[in-house]
């Protein structure tokens, strides 16, 4: 007799999708998957619900826009929108950011709508959540937007699909208002006891907020992003002789720390919950700009490029706890392939050739880098951008993945070496793209290898993980349909084709 005590019940989505994002922020979140056409898909970057915390002048909105605009501009026909509760957020300012989204391919997208930025001078707290949570119910009963990703679905019979994504700003919750509570401010001076109730009637519309996000967004594929306050705690255990100790909310917040105006559940529901902390300026020994935009960029004390620790206080699929630097320019925006740079250098120098004042990328030897010139060759070449890229994963993957293959762990020089001597040409590596998006008619981005795929091109062929791209021929170039997808995106992004020779 067989006995089945298999339950009826429909499985969830057997894969959370994250959006890859750069900037060192998708290995640390991730992993990867096999994808459809044997490749290695890196599930990391930007999950469903994302939170955003830290004192003030921490980056922490430039952060969140950068993730949102990033994982916009690789999404085709995604849509973003901002609700601003500090009426702070300047559109002009917003424009310079997002012309130096890459993916973008020059889009205005304020222009164009496709990124709306809306404030409490327009619609009220509740207001504005009623018109949002319709958008929301309305998209998810849309049959014409669900497209396939690189993934296998459950069965492995086709792609898995997801609904075109689309992205939500809440910036901040802490400053979130509902009507009710701003009624009662307005019916009750200063001190007046009718007021009392202002913050427990306020915590509880963001609560019901909370509680209805994880369904809401999921089932709309729609990834939704809150900024909020970091200050003191003030209550109290242990009150009495012995003196009192502040309570500690999350493992990795310092002793005292407190989210605030966002309710408890703020850290229970976010996929990510980043602590931005200790933001300083990026000066040289002579105080100017470390990483200086040209050889004009000398202005002693010009505060423009910072740093800024990020550490991930409660992930649900990566590393909790561990300080990462970004690089952010108040200008500019977060500066992912600096960003890399910096953490490689940092790092004793990964997959860097030469010395202290001259030296190369290992996978990128032809190009020349110095300190005072690496900013401006990142902003003008786009296959350093993508080696920097792959060099900073590998590096992350060195030290934060325990269980990767010994073969994995080799140097970026090995790789380089390795994979040319088996014919293949660096210039055709370098001109693809790393990161996965959906599929809706005609490709319009270059073809995709994922850092792991470089990998595991240097297995023998004889071995279960070996790669080899599909979108190569035996002679290790592009198949003619990817060479003329290559050839139309260095059209349309500028630049040239150096394997097309």
């Amino acid at each position: 007799m067989q006995i089945d005590l298999r339950t009826k019940l429909t499985p969830a989505a057997h894969i959370k999708l994250m959006i890859n994002i750069g900037a060192g922020l998708d290995i640390s979140t991730g992993h990867y998957i096999k994808g459809r056409r044997n490749e290695s898909v890196l599930n990391g970057g930007l999950a469903a619900i994302t939170g955003y915390t830290g004192i003030g002048n921490n980056f922490k909105s430039t952060f969140e826009h950068f993730q949102t605009l990033t994982a916009m501009s690789r999404m085709m026909f995604s849509t973003g929108k901002t609700y601003d509760t500090e009426v702070n957020i300047h559109e002009d300012h917003q424009r310079e950011v997002v012309s130096r989204i890459e993916a973008f391919h020059g889009e205005d997208v304020l222009d164009t709508g496709r990124w709306s930025i809306t404030d409490k001078t327009v619609y009220v707290g509740d207001e504005w959540y009623k018109e949002h949570k319709k958008e929301l119910e309305e998209k998810v009963k849309r049959k014409d937007i669900v497209v396939n990703t690189p993934f296998w679905n459950r069965e492995r019979t086709g792609a898995f699909t997801m609904l075109i994504p689309t992205f939500t700003e809440i910036d901040s919750f802490s400053e979130f208002e509902t009507s009710d509570v701003i009624e009662m401010q307005d019916k009750n001076d200063l001190g007046e006891g009718g007021g009392n109730m202002i913050h427990q009637r306020q915590g509880l519309a963001k609560t019901r907020i909370l509680m209805e996000a994880p369904r809401l967004h999921g089932q709309a594929y729609d990834y939704l992003q809150m900024v909020a306050h970091l200050g003191k705690e003030s209550t109290l255990q242990n009150a009495g002789p012995a003196g009192s100790v502040p309570i500690q909310k999350l493992k990795h917040l310092k002793n005292g720390d407190k989210i605030k105006g966002v309710t408890d559940k703020f850290t229970f529901i976010t996929h990510n919950l980043w602590h931005c902390f200790n933001s300083a300026p990026l000066f040289d020994s002579n105080r100017a700009p470390e990483y200086p935009r040209n050889q004009d960029d000398t202005l002693k004390l010009d505060t423009d490029l910072n740093t800024v620790q990020i550490r991930n206080l409660r992930s649900k699929s990566g590393v909790s706890g561990m300080a990462f630097t970004l690089i952010v320019s108040q200008k500019e925006g977060v500066l992912p392939s600096l960003t890399e740079f910096h953490h490689i250098k940092e790092q004793g120098r990964f997959g860097l050739e030469g010395n202290n004042i001259n030296y190369s990328l290992a996978i990128y030897p032809e190009v020349k880098l110095q300190r005072t010139t690496v900013r401006r060759k990142i902003d003008s070449d786009p296959m350093l951008r993508r080696a920097l890229n792959i060099t900073s994963e590998m590096c992350q993957m060195s030290y934060l993945w325990h269980t990767l293959r010994p073969e994995f762990k080799i140097a970026p020089k090995d790789l380089y070496e390795k994979l040319k001597a088996d014919g293949f040409d660096w210039s055709i590596l370098l001109t693809t793209r790393g990161w996965w998006t959906h599929e809706h008619g005609e490709q319009h981005e270059l073809p995709f290898l994922s850092t792991m795929d470089l990998l595991r091109m240097t297995l023998p062929k004889e071995d279960r993980d070996h790669y080899f791209p599909y979108w190569m021929g035996e002679d290790k170039k592009p198949l003619p349909q990817y060479l003329d997808l290559i050839q139309r995106c260095a059209e349309r992004d500028g630049f040239t084709y150096l394997a097309a020779a």
